[in-house]
């Protein structure tokens, strides 16, 4: 039966609507397909960038950890702990404790093969200064390591002022990926922001464990005199108030010739050929904590040596001596002379030596009132109302 327009219309219309709902089911079917292809692509990026970043971290991760394995303490634990205890012994010479000493606290223990720990114990007795030198040294080596405990307390009856009982304990790691056996790191570490010198004027400044530190009493000005020529020996003496303390003496600026001062006693030496003045600065410091320093202007004055003064009259014995006996013995004539200055008397034979005072002679004749005696090859008399000088004077005129 043949449609009639209508139903021809009717039938174009159904299926126009029925190719539009077709071509709309494949179009969509087509545009899930793209949408999940570019939804899949996207994703493959994404992760293809995430693995390349990992990738990149992973190289970076590398490269800071070949950096780092250069400051862990070697694979094997025998090394590894020998020679950080050496270094810390080391450590603590430098800083200049007293008998410091170093011990392994307890076993080692390892992370999942990652990295091993390893604790020590550094004692010794010292300052505030040798601490503060304990600890920048410390924290100056680039080891993997760190301190998790630091005790200071006084020290009772040192022999020395301001000491203290200074313990470190610490920690330090071995990375797994070590050497066996590896060199310690080299250079200086970043976790310094100051040099020691800053480290100690911001901790030295004052001493928590004593009081203040008081600077050596010095007088100001000292003026001293000297002869010239002859050595100069002056004390500078400063006085201490803080007990135990040491004083050290140094000279300032420029100095004379020839001066020199003990550091230790403050005892200075000087000569000078020159008259004249001479000014020196004389600095004592103790050894405090903070070290107080105190100065002094010392002048010394070199003078002339005074005119030599008249030779002192000697006392001749001679002079006290005289003959009081002229007598024939068992052995010949005798002469018997008395010095009264000696209270004694000397019995003379022919030939005898006589020596008294300023006389030196040889009895060659003893007579009836007279000694005769030889001096240099000349004959003299000696007689019984003079004293020995007064003969032997005149002889020397006859």
């Amino acid at each position: 039966m043949a449609m009639n327009q209508r139903e021809k219309l009717l039938a174009v219309g159904v299926g126009v609507v029925a190719t539009l709902f077709l071509g709309r089911s494949v179009y969509n079917s087509i545009q899930e397909g793209f949408d999940k292809k570019t939804q899949l692509v996207a994703t493959l990026k994404t992760k293809k960038d995430e693995q390349d970043l990992q990738k990149t971290a992973g190289r970076v991760a590398s490269l800071k950890l070949n950096k780092v394995v250069t400051k862990s303490l070697p694979k094997l634990e025998e090394i590894a702990t020998a020679d950080y205890q050496k270094w810390l012994i080391a450590l603590g010479d430098e800083a200049n404790l007293t008998s410091p000493t170093v011990n392994s606290t307890g076993d080692s223990t390892e992370k999942d093969g990652a990295y091993r720990t390893y604790k020590f114990k550094l004692a010794g007795a010292g300052t505030i200064e040798n601490a503060t030198e304990l600890l920048y040294g410390f924290y100056a080596k680039d080891y993997l390591h760190r301190i998790y405990r630091f005790e200071m307390s006084p020290l009772r009856n040192a022999a020395t002022p301001d000491q203290l009982n200074i313990t470190l304990d610490c920690e330090v790691l071995a990375l797994g990926i070590a050497k066996d056996k590896q060199d310690p790191p080299k250079g200086v570490s970043n976790r310094l922001a100051k040099s020691l010198d800053q480290y100690k004027d911001t901790i030295l400044a004052r001493n928590l464990f004593a009081p203040a530190n008081q600077p050596p009493r010095l007088e100001p000005k000292k003026s001293v005199e000297a002869k010239v020529g002859l050595p100069l020996e002056h004390s500078v003496e400063a006085k201490e108030s803080d007990p135990n303390q040491r004083v050290s003496y140094v000279t300032k600026g420029e100095i004379p010739k020839g001066l020199l001062i003990d550091q230790d006693t403050g005892k200075v030496t000087f000569r000078s050929n020159e008259i004249g003045e001479y000014n020196v600065v004389v600095e004592a410091t103790d050894n405090g904590i903070p070290r107080k320093s105190t100065t002094q202007s010392l002048t010394i004055k070199v003078n002339a040596l005074p005119p030599p003064s008249a030779a002192p009259i000697q006392f001749d014995v001679a002079s006290q001596a005289q003959v009081t006996s002229l007598l024939v013995g068992s052995n010949g004539p005798e002469a018997w002379i008395f010095s009264k200055t000696e209270s004694k008397t000397y019995k003379l034979l022919k030939g005898d030596q006589l020596k008294l005072g300023g006389v030196n002679g040889l009895v060659m004749n003893v007579g009836a009132n007279y000694v005769e005696l030889e001096t240099e090859g000349r004959r003299w008399l000696f007689g019984m109302d003079e004293t020995l000088a007064d003969a032997y004077s005149r002889s020397k005129t006859d």
